[in-house]
């Protein structure tokens, strides 16, 4: 058959595969197969960090709101501390202040604080930040991976398919029914693919400025906490 024959015999014959894309991805076998199931599998962790980090993000917005009204009433760290430290144990904030807190002790037992510790306070608050904004942005580089690889591995499976289907082609003059079937298994690789990098790229954006609103709110309080520390001693030593 040559190649016009080939294609205008093309729409006829795919008249004749009812094939739906689930048909077509239930089916499909070796190499489109296993792609299928790494895109799935990359679909399905993708979604479960999108539903736990959404969740988990804008219920800490809500709760840091709270901790930061009820942290501008206090005038002292230690009793601020004290008290929003049972109340919000698992916010980063109270993580920081507590580092800052156990810094500025050690300091104290050296004698009486100066301008210059409050280097080593900055200095210990960074340590202590970096693990802290490694949690905010949890599951962001599973949501960027997948929405960059996921199109790249579906079109794998894609190409790898439709090369073993045009592989096995036999001179007949029902060559297109025979490989229309493969064609759309192998077609399905990038759909899947295209459907788990969608979503994925969307929530990597929206988490990601979520995230980082939180990662400067952090950054302020850190300030805060600094500008705190030198009105209470520096200024209380100099008077």
């Amino acid at each position: 058959m040559n190649t016009p024959m080939l294609f205008s015999a093309f729409p006829s014959l795919l008249a004749q595969v009812e094939m739906d894309p689930l048909t077509a991805a239930v089916q499909s076998r070796g190499m489109v197969l296993a792609t299928l199931l790494v895109l799935i599998v990359l679909s399905v962790l993708s979604w479960i960090v999108i539903g736990s980090r959404f969740w988990a993000l804008h219920n800490l917005r809500k709760e840091i709101a709270v901790f930061r009204g009820s942290f501008s009433k206090y005038l002292d760290l230690a009793p601020a501390a004290e008290a929003l430290g049972k109340r919000h144990v698992a916010l980063p904030h109270v993580r920081l202040m507590a580092a800052v807190l156990k810094e500025m002790h050690q300091l104290e037992t050296l004698g009486p604080l100066e301008e210059v510790d409050l280097e080593a306070i900055e200095r210990s608050m960074r340590r202590a930040s970096e693990p802290l904004v490694e949690e905010l942005e949890a599951g962001l580089s599973l949501l960027g991976t997948t929405a960059s690889a996921a199109p790249f591995i579906g079109l794998f499976g894609t190409v790898w398919g439709i090369m073993g289907a045009f592989g096995g082609l036999a001179d007949s003059g029902t060559v297109l029914q025979t490989v229309a079937p493969h064609i759309a298994q192998a077609l399905v690789a990038t759909a899947v693919g295209l459907l788990a990098a969608i979503p994925a790229a969307m929530a990597y954006n929206g988490l990601g400025r979520m995230s980082r609103r939180l990662i400067t709110d952090l950054d302020g309080f850190g300030l805060e906490l600094l500008n705190l520390v030198r009105r209470q001693h520096l200024r209380k030593k100099a008077s």
